[in-house]
């Protein structure tokens, strides 16, 4: 019997090395749970360029949006764990949906094996240029003597971005009413249009709406500044430590994908990211390269979890069937 069991590990091994070895030898397919175009599917053309160099095999992108990310997400649950169909997973995805809804068509951490981590990004406070503010300080202040007059946007219910309004808006004790758009391009348009006073927005489309004349920032989130806005203040710095929603990409594959095969992913993603080339270029569409190994990652995700599980229940939010 122990013979038999040392016989099958081995011919295991073999088996998982002999596929490490020839993989990948055909087209792999990079789902992203988001419509075309906007900063997700540019990060994942980027990063499947990078990959196409080093393994020698074309990296075709598929959008699948819908229904909050679950579409996509569900789909590559679902598909062989060969290597070949991989996701890039959202914070949204991955973390805070596990902490606003009581059930989802995938489990994120038992059906999915984490390759690496990609980027990390901040989110934007941004004002309507209408507005008589050129701080958050002068904000809140303009806000409270409007008390019950004004709203805020975000580009989804459950997103980071109502839940940083949320936190901001008890913060600072503004008593406003939150209304959630689908996606960010209808919240755009009525923050520029003045419907909505303030909302969270990817640091870099807020930045080309200010540049244009439509749109103030006035902070952001996490812990320091970023290096494309190097003059705009961070939440904690503005007197909000606690509004601190930043987002994140990572590569992953279906549970059951060979360890070698995750392995030589894992090793393919670390030599793209270290390019300065392409960090240049993912820094001029608002994210960061922030390489975390697969087990890093592993961590990391579960801590997000929690970490939302928290955020969620501070702002009272009613977790979803």
């Amino acid at each position: 019997m122990i013979r038999y069991a040392a016989l099958t590990l081995s011919c295991m091994l073999a088996a998982s090395l002999a596929h490490a070895e020839t993989y990948p030898s055909r087209p792999i397919t990079l789902v992203v749970p988001g419509p075309a175009g906007g900063t997700p599917d540019a990060v994942a053309r980027m990063v499947g360029e990078q990959l196409r160099t080093r393994l020698g095999q074309p990296v075709v992108i598929e959008n699948k949006a819908g229904a909050s990310g679950f579409i996509g997400t569900q789909a590559v649950a679902r598909a062989a764990p060969d290597g070949y169909t991989l996701l890039m997973g959202f914070a949204q995805t991955m973390a805070v949906s596990p902490a606003t809804y009581k059930k989802l068509p995938y489990d994120p951490i038992k059906d999915f094996e984490p390759v690496a981590r990609l980027v990390e990004f901040e989110l934007a406070l941004a004002t309507p240029a209408s507005v008589p503010a050129d701080s958050l300080p002068h904000l809140v202040s303009w806000l409270q003597a409007g008390r019950g007059k004004y709203s805020y946007g975000s580009f989804g219910a459950a997103s980071p971005s109502q839940f940083a309004g949320d936190m901001f808006n008890r913060a600072a004790r503004l008593d406003m009413q939150h209304v959630p758009y689908k996606g960010s391009a209808p919240l755009v348009t009525d923050l520029v249009g003045g419907q909505v006073q303030f909302g969270f927005l990817v640091l870099q489309a807020a930045q080309q709406l200010a540049q244009d004349g439509k749109l103030k920032v006035l902070a952001v989130t996490g812990a320091r500044r970023q290096p494309t806005a190097p003059n705009v203040p961070t939440m904690a710095e503005s007197g909000y430590p606690d509004v601190n929603a930043t987002g994140w990409y990572g590569l992953y594959a279906p549970k059951g994908t060979p360890a070698a095969v995750v392995s030589r992913l894992e090793t393919a993603v670390r030599d793209a990211l270290d390019d300065a080339d392409i960090r240049q270029k993912l820094v001029s569409q608002g994210v960061n390269a922030a390489f975390a190994a697969h087990a890093e990652l592993a961590g990391y995700q579960r801590a997000e979890i929690e970490r939302w599980r928290g955020i969620v229940a501070q702002t009272g939010f009613n977790v979803q069937d």
